[in-house]
């Protein structure tokens, strides 16, 4: 049986005992609420009503949230009660409220019953639809079939795949020649380069590879990823806790790794899967021997961290990257120095410093591994994990696009023009030839043994799953398996030569690359040598741009400036996600027309869900994380104007996609459970509220953004405002304390004493010369535009403070959430938790949530 369901099965089970306790404890407790109301309400005494209540209530240990209810004391009513027997200033009005009290806490009580058994309803529609095999938790049936998209996308991978593409190998190598042997610096730097890849072979030709610790870290790097099925998931997590299994996996695959030379696929084939991804793509995930991926993930972990040390040792060898920007002069470093002080500039080079440390820290073969149990999220995984090592590819193109709009705005605003040119290679994975990869690493001194070995890898005999037990069976001849440490290492070794093509052919200008997605900008002219490099490499190597999202825009500033590009640049929108560069403001601004397509995507994946949590997860997920990421990460460069459009189009988006039922997910979601399980009245932080205090965790797009809309940036062009204001000041200072005599510890003051002496302070014109180099003021204004905003938090008020003491441990998400709707929720629930710990299977169910979501395809 798969462990899924099993896992099914298990929960279903506990949600069975869960739901039968429920509805016997709400049963007693209905009767013994009766009972005693009718016992109060015959009663005379006034006294003796509160008297009786409390009794009843004391009696139950289903109350047992009011007896502890730091706002509503039990014990006090009782000292009270008892001193109203004989104390006549104790008023009967007095004593009606503590009535009202009491019975108000009985139907509080009653309504948690409610909400419990109403959870359980929930959790049983979504199980009972997830073992029918109709929810999109379980899209078997779609893929079987298929929308025209996915046939259309898989018979353009089959185009690439299984048709061999040859690239002249002799031309790649002349090539690489011309570039490794451009001087003696690049020469030895590229020596270094290929002993330490013998030395690598011959350390793991001797190593011993397999035990339980590196067993460890490869599992965990599997289940970080998005390559396995749910069941092989489970399968894995429980090869973690045993140490036995994990020994004998250890002797089985360093047998394997120890005669690679007869290392091969099983003839039978692996399945290949076709996944639909939210943004609409479809990918084709392998589905191989779970001890063939953890051989060829080790392997692949281990050849790219080595490329990632020797590749970055190349990188930073003296005088082989040639550096974007020019050295101030030396004579001008002098008498910057003579004028100003030995500690006139910023450290790190100031500006320049800053585009350095971001591209050698963040950029540079972003897709390789540093090390070898790194914990990070895979190239489209969007989600944040608390133990990841590194940023995931989706962080870091966040930062990138901060760094783009930061550019625009320093350029600009300091006179240049800018050129923006983005673009990414069209299918690359499934692209990239076999013999263009070879060429490339053999140059770099990989040995025919090695080679031999990727070969055979990745001439794979594959068969797709949705064709059913008599799949054929095809080798794969072209591009990479998707997502794979060791298809990273084959791409990234090919595309590392663009990289250095890219510095050196274009005297130090920058490309941004992150796996293929390609940007640059800068002055026109670089831009265009740029593109010109780009396309005679990618006609070398076999490769070929995406059009569709391949383009060029021009901004300018300046009166009279052209904003039209080089003919010798690419035509077309420079975009990401759905934003694209407006010309004339030279901001990024949501795609309207794009969100349209998607609006409609996601409606047709929300009609496909069949039950509530399925709902919930796909809203979640496409509606708000997808969506959101897709606008951009909020940062002073993009500045508020960015963050008031952000909401207002998820107000578009839900009054487009819910005009029938409310105009709002809100409105849309208390509707369905309205009519599916026939509940009215039901309040917003039931929907809101996390699911560890019995809600249902709908996520809000609004809330993240308006944590932060009162600490953003109005005007990015501010700061540039600000530093024009602070330079000119700078100036001021520096001149008066030269004039003053106040400027000590000049090295230049003997050797140039002569010719400097006589002369005034430097001109504002040579003050402000080598601003991106030198200036405190420039460095401190980049740093602003490219930082996010801090959230402001929300406050909480006395009563959610003592009803949560948990509070410091939330996220500002869910403290934002639990303040806006606590008023409400308190008076329905006496409390923020709604239904009483350990009445529900929320951890089963969180865990469940976990596996992979497939969409409608």
């Amino acid at each position: 049986m798969a462990s899924s369901d099993i896992l099914s099965q298990t929960l279903s089970s506990i949600t069975s005992i869960k739901l039968d306790e429920i509805s016997n404890q709400r049963a007693a407790f209905d009767r013994t609420k009766s009972d005693l109301l009718t016992v109060v309400n015959f009663e005379d005494d006034q006294r003796k009503k509160v008297q009786t209540l409390l009794d009843g209530i004391e009696g139950l240990d289903c109350m047992g949230n009011v007896r502890d209810s730091p706002t509503f004391c039990l014990k006090n009513i009782k000292q009270f009660i008892e001193q109203a027997h004989s104390d006549p200033s104790v008023s009967t009005k007095l004593q009606k409220d503590w009535q009202a009290k009491l019975e108000k806490a009985l139907d509080i009580q009653s309504l948690k019953f409610e909400y419990a058994s109403l959870y359980s309803r929930l959790v049983n529609e979504w199980l009972s639809v997830s073992e029918g095999n109709v929810s999109p938790d379980d899209s078997s049936d779609f893929e079987s079939v298929g929308r025209k998209e996915m046939h259309e996308q898989r018979a353009k991978w089959e185009e690439y795949v299984f048709k061999a593409y040859e690239t002249d190998s002799d031309a790649i190598h002349r090539y690489l020649d011309k570039l490794f042997n451009a001087n003696k610096a690049v020469q030895a730097a590229s020596r270094v380069l290929l002993n330490a890849t013998v030395d690598f072979e011959k350390e793991m030709a001797l190593a011993v590879h397999f035990d339980s610790t590196s067993l460890k870290w490869v599992i965990e790097g599997l289940l970080r990823s998005d390559l396995l099925t749910d069941e092989k998931r489970k399968v894995l997590k429980d090869f973690l806790s045993n140490d036995v299994v994990l020994n004998e996996i250890a002797d089985v695959l360093n047998m394997r790794i120890s005669s690679l030379d007869r290392w091969h696929w099983d003839n039978k084939g692996s399945w290949v899967e076709i996944r639909r991804q939210v943004n609409g793509r479809y990918r084709f995930y392998h589905d191989e021997d779970l001890l063939q991926t953890i051989l060829l993930r080790y392997i692949g972990v281990k050849w790219s961290v080595h490329f990632k040390s020797v590749l970055t040792m190349f990188h930073s060898a003296e005088g082989v990257w040639k550096s974007s920007s020019q050295p101030v002069p030396s004579s001008d470093e002098k008498r910057r120095e003579y004028f100003l002080g030995p500690k006139h500039g910023v450290s790190a080079e100031g500006v320049e410093g800053i585009r350095r440390s971001h591209y050698d820290r963040e950029i540079f073969l972003e897709q390789l591994t540093e090390e070898i149990d790194e914990k990070r999220g895979g190239y489209n995984d969007d989600s944040v994990d608390e133990a990841d090592t590194r940023k995931s590819s989706q962080q870091i193109t966040q930062t990138l696009l901060h760094t783009l709009a930061t550019e625009i705005v320093i350029k600009t605003r300091l006179g240049d023009e800018m050129t923006v040119v983005g673009s990414d290679f069209e299918w690359f994975g499934p692209s990239l030839p076999h013999a263009t990869m070879f060429a490339v690493l053999k140059y770099f001194g990989v040995s025919d043994r090695w080679l031999d070995f990727f070969r055979r890898v990745l001439e794979a005999p594959i068969k797709f799953v949705a064709d059913g037990d008599d799949a054929p069976i095809m080798i794969r001849k072209r591009g990479t398996p998707i997502s794979g440490p060791l298809s990273d290492m084959l791409a990234e070794s090919v595309l590392f030569c663009l990289d250095f093509a890219f510095n050196q052919l274009t005297d130090g200008a920058r490309l941004y690359r992150l796996h293929d997605d390609l940007w640059f900008c800068g002055a026109e002219k670089a831009c265009a040598k740029g593109w010109k490099v780009m396309t005679e490499f990618s006609d070398l190597m076999g490769l070929a741009f995406n059009q569709s999202k391949t383009g060029s825009v021009k901004i300018s500033r300046q009166p009279g400036g052209t904003s039209s590009p080089s003919a010798s640049l690419p035509k077309g929108d420079v975009r990401w996600g759905f934003l694209k560069l407006d010309l004339a403001s030279g901001r990024f601004l949501i795609d309207q027309e794009n969100v349209d397509n998607h609006i409609e995507e996601l409606r047709r994946q929300l009609e496909a869900c069949r039950s509530i949590f399925d709902w919930i997860q796909a809203w979640n997920i496409y509606g708000v994380r997808f969506f959101m990421n897709n606008f951009g990460k909020p940062a002073h460069c993009f500045g508020l104007d960015h963050v008031d459009m952000v909401p207002e189009t998820f107000s578009r988006i839900q009054s487009k996609l819910f005009a029938s039922t409310g105009g709002s997910v809100t409105s849309t979601l208390k509707q369905m459970i309205s009519e599916r399980f026939e509940l009215d009245d039901i309040p917003e932080g039931y929907l809101y509220f996390p699911m560890s205090m019995g809600g249902l965790d709908l996520k809000s797009p609004f809330v993240d953004l308006y944590l932060i809309r009162n600490t953003i940036l109005k005007k990015p062009d501010s700061a540039m405002d600000e530093f024009f204001i602070n330079e000119e000041a700078s100036y001021r200072t520096a001149r008066a304390s030269f004039e003053k005599g106040l400027v000590r510890g000049r090295t230049a003051m003997y050797t140039l004493k002569s010719d400097l002496d006589s002369q005034a302070f430097m001109a504002f014109e040579e003050f402000n010369r080598h601003r991106e180099q030198r200036s405190k003021d420039l460095y401190t204004a980049y740093n602003q535009l490219i930082e996010e905003p801090v959230e402001d938090e929300v406050t909480a008020t006395s009563d959610v403070a003592i009803q949560k003491n948990t509070w410091g441990r939330m996220s500002s998400y869910q403290r934002w959430i639990i303040q806006l709707y606590a008023p409400d929720m308190m008076s329905r629930f006496g409390g923020l938790d709604i239904v009483e710990k350990g009445l529900l299977p929320t951890g089963m169910v969180t865990m469940f949530r976990e596996s992979r979501f497939k969409w409608q395809g």
